[in-house]
């Protein structure tokens, strides 16, 4: 499944430019949602059944709208509860560690950390993301995929283990942008020119690795989907639970 995936993206003879421009569209945080609507764009056409080549890097507008909605489904699963456990630690958790000695402090630190750290574990490994860019590309609206309901499909009872091999072969994808990150602190701390250089390569190759591997995750689910049409599990048009 993922060498299939690799291979529709790969057909375009021109992957490469378009992965490029949208990595230096996600180095700024107004044009992030350009490179998710080119996603969503590519996920659209591989929906109608032309998955190559790639859509034209023109109507950029058009494609900032798009990912727009792409986006907010990110925040939603990942960034709105980071915020809520940031409310939450300032409402009590800072009570107790101004009340507390120093390693009760250590340790309200650490639960929030963990518990939000698991939060995104769990978001990651479900694909409540892909399965909501699904969502919002068949549905061609953002009401259901703003809600709880890809959250809900993504541990139905009947489509979970699809889903969570769609996970797995998604996985390999994300280590070249983690391997990147974790280079960005060593290529920062060798200071000067350098560092400025060094540090906007680093962050472009970071925004376009990660580009990469959202397009082809999402051709992976694309395939999960299709293997659910075909055992007649599908999603429901209305968003109940089957």
């Amino acid at each position: 499944m993922l060498r299939e995936s690799l291979r529709v993206v790969h057909a375009d003879k021109r992957w490469w430019r378009a992965v490029a421009v949208a990595g230096l569209c996600g180095m700024t945080l107004f044009g992030y949602p350009i490179s998710a609507g080119f996603i969503i764009s590519h996920l659209e056409n591989t929906r109608k059944g032309y998955a190559t080549p790639l859509p034209p890097l023109v109507d950029w507008t058009t494609r900032w709208l798009m990912g727009l909605f792409a986006v907010l489904i990110d925040f939603i699963f990942y960034a709105l509860p980071a915020m809520i456990a940031t409310l939450l630690f300032f409402c009590g958790g800072l009570t107790l560690v101004m009340q507390r000695a120093d390693e009760s402090q250590v340790n309200v630190l650490w639960i929030f950390g963990i518990g939000l750290g698991l939060w995104w574990l769990v978001m990651f490994l479900s694909g409540v993301s892909a399965i909501g860019r699904l969502v919002y590309v068949d549905d061609s609206g953002a009401e259901r995929c703003l809600s709880g309901y890809p959250l809900r499909e993504a541990f139905r009872r009947q489509a979970w283990l699809y889903y969570a091999k769609a996970r797995l072969y998604s996985i390999p994808l994300y280590l070249i942008p983690i391997i990147v990150a974790i280079c960005l602190p060593w290529v920062l701390n060798n200071g000067g020119s350098s560092a400025w250089v060094g540090g906007l390569v680093i962050t472009w190759l970071f925004f376009s690795s990660l580009f990469y591997a959202h397009l082809v995750t999402m051709q992976i689910y694309h395939r999960v989907d299709q293997q659910l049409i075909q055992h007649q599990i599908e999603r429901s048009q209305y968003g109940e639970d089957a």
